[in-house]
Order: C-alpha cells, then sequence, then structure tokens
C-alpha cells in the first residue's frame, strides 16, 4: 500500500448512458471502477456474485476483479460509469490530503473491499454527475476544480462504503417515504411498499416506529390529511373533491378523520385559514405620480 504522502490518482475512463440492451463479456482492468445506476435496472456480475442494481445503488469494483453488466431489453437502464486508478507517486491528482483530513476515506483505504454493492448514502450520485459533466469539456488536467470535484467523488464514495451498515435502516425509511409521496392520492399497501422497500413488512414497521413514533398507516394517514389541509387553504376544490383527491374513498370518512387528527372539521378549517384573495380599496383610486400617492373617488 503506498504512503499517504505519495498516493496519488488518476481518472481512466467515464461515460453517462442510457442503454435499452446491453451484454458485456467479463472483463478486467487494472482501474477501479463505479457504477452507479440512476434510473431502470441492470445486473452486475462481480467475481462469483450477481447484483440487481436498482436507482440510487452502485457497485464498487476493485482492480483486476472480473465482471461484467448485463441489461436486458424490457428494463433500460441509466448508469453514471467512473474508472480511476490509485498509484504511488503517479498519476494527476494528490490525494494526501484526503487521507489527512478525510476520516471516511482513510477508513475506506485500510479497508477497501474486492467489490461492493450499496445504496447511496449521502450525495455520490451528484458528485459523480458534476464530475462526469465537468469531464465532458475535456478540462486541463492541471484544472484545480476538477481535482475538487474528483476529491469529492472519493470522499462520497468513501462515505457510502464505511456508513452503508449504520445507515442502512435510514436509507429504507427514506425510499419508502419517498415511495408514499409519490403514490398519496393512490390505495399504498404495506407489503406492495415493504416489496419495493426491499425489506419484510415487520422490519419496515419497526423502522417507522422507531424513528417517527407512528405505524406505517398512520404515517400514510398524517401525509394525507396534510395534503387536504393545505388543499383547503389553497384552492378551491369541493371538500369531496379534495377528499378524493387524498386518497379517501369517501367524504364522511375523510371528515371523521381530519376532525379526529386536527380538532375541527375541514369546512370549519378552511374558514379558519382560507386565504383571503380580495383587496378593497373603497370608493378610491390612487394615484403614484412623482413619489407622491394621490386618491380620487372612482364610485359616488
Amino acid at each position: 500500500m503506498p504512503e499517504k504522502q505519495s498516493l496519488r490518482g488518476e481518472i481512466t475512463a467515464f461515460y453517462a448512458l442510457t442503454l435499452p440492451e446491453f451484454h458485456m463479456p467479463f472483463h478486467a482492468h487494472h482501474s477501479f471502477e463505479i457504477m452507479y445506476v440512476t434510473a431502470g435496472t441492470c445486473r452486475i456480475f462481480c467475481g462469483d456474485d450477481t447484483f440487481q442494481a436498482e436507482p440510487n445503488h452502485f457497485v464498487f469494483i476493485g482492480a483486476r476483479v472480473p465482471h461484467r453488466l448485463e441489461i436486458t431489453p424490457d428494463r433500460p437502464c441509466s448508469i453514471l460509469n467512473l474508472e480511476f486508478t490509485f498509484s504511488c507517486g503517479e498519476g494527476t491528482y494528490p490525494m494526501s490530503e484526503l487521507l489527512s483530513k478525510c476520516r471516511d476515506f482513510r477508513e475506506f483505504w485500510k479497508k477497501m473491499p474486492s467489490y461492493r454493492y450499496s445504496g447511496d448514502m449521502r450525495d455520490l450520485g451528484y458528485a459523480l454527475k458534476d464530475l462526469i459533466s465537468h469531464l465532458q469539456k475535456a478540462p486541463d488536467s492541471s484544472d484545480f476544480l476538477l481535482y475538487l470535484l474528483y476529491s469529492r467523488t472519493m470522499a462520497e464514495l468513501a462515505y457510502s462504503m464505511i456508513h452503508e451498515k449504520e445507515n442502512t435502516g435510514l436509507y429504507h425509511l427514506k425510499k419508502a417515504c419517498g415511495y408514499i409521496d409519490r403514490n398519496i392520492h393512490e390505495t399504498i399497501r404495506v407489503p406492495d411498499l415493504a416489496a419495493y422497500t426491499g425489506i419484510n413488512k415487520s422490519y419496515l414497521q419497526s423502522l417507522f416506529s422507531r424513528t417517527l413514533g407512528c405505524s406505517i398507516i398512520e404515517y400514510i394517514n398524517k401525509k394525507r390529511l396534510e395534503e387536504a389541509a393545505f388543499l383547503l387553504i389553497n384552492s378551491s376544490m369541493s371538500i369531496t373533491d379534495i377528499a378524493f383527491s387524498s386518497g379517501y374513498n369517501s367524504r364522511q370518512h375523510f371528515a371523521h378523520t381530519f376532525e379526529k387528527y386536527y380538532g375541527t372539521g375541514p369546512l370549519s378549517y378552511r374558514k379558519l385559514h382560507k386565504r383571503q384573495m380580495t383587496a378593497d380599496t373603497g370608493k378610491n383610486q390612487y394615484i403614484l405620480k412623482e413619489g407622491r400617492t394621490s386618491c380620487q373617488k372612482l364610485i359616488q
């Protein structure tokens, strides 16, 4: 392992592609590699393992590890890909400062796995996107911004690798809440939510209870009622339309649940909080001229 004072990095290849179908043969190279899925799904084979990669997940592949990528026609996939090397004394980007100041990267360097499949624990996807976008402009290798973007990507990679286990529960919870937000107007079933999240129902329920202090159903109802309250204040929709728009099958059930949560019925809540869109200057028109305001009667 190179001394941290002499460790240097180099970017050897990159791409950002949406592929309708792709069948890569097994191969290996001297570069490390990140395959990050932004949309769709694909299968990534590393050594003897196969990973069904989904959005906001990635595979880190070490140097000289045989691997291949497979994308089937029925499931197109968008991927951010970066290949890079670390070496002693050779390479464009000095990594000594990152090793000295970034504990996560230091731990990652000490315990670097041959390969690993992980979720994005923070902002690796954004870091990769920004780095690849800048690389497409063909900057000079001495470009300082390029060095910063590369260092940021390495720091985000290390964070996801080091904190994967401790943040896995929060990652699944965030994924479940995102699904609920996107499907709040539809029927949401707990088994479907658990399947989408990739964990069993009991564990998902315990995550909601332990972290948010409520059950999954209570959380869904809370989000629906918050949506309904917003519409009551900021729209002219009827209460019946708001009830159905918020995922309730009847106005009566909606009104009962709303009153239980907010302490007042939907109609009373609207009257109390409705934003007034009317303005009244009485019978006068106000004239602004040369920094002074005067008024004149429009209606006798």
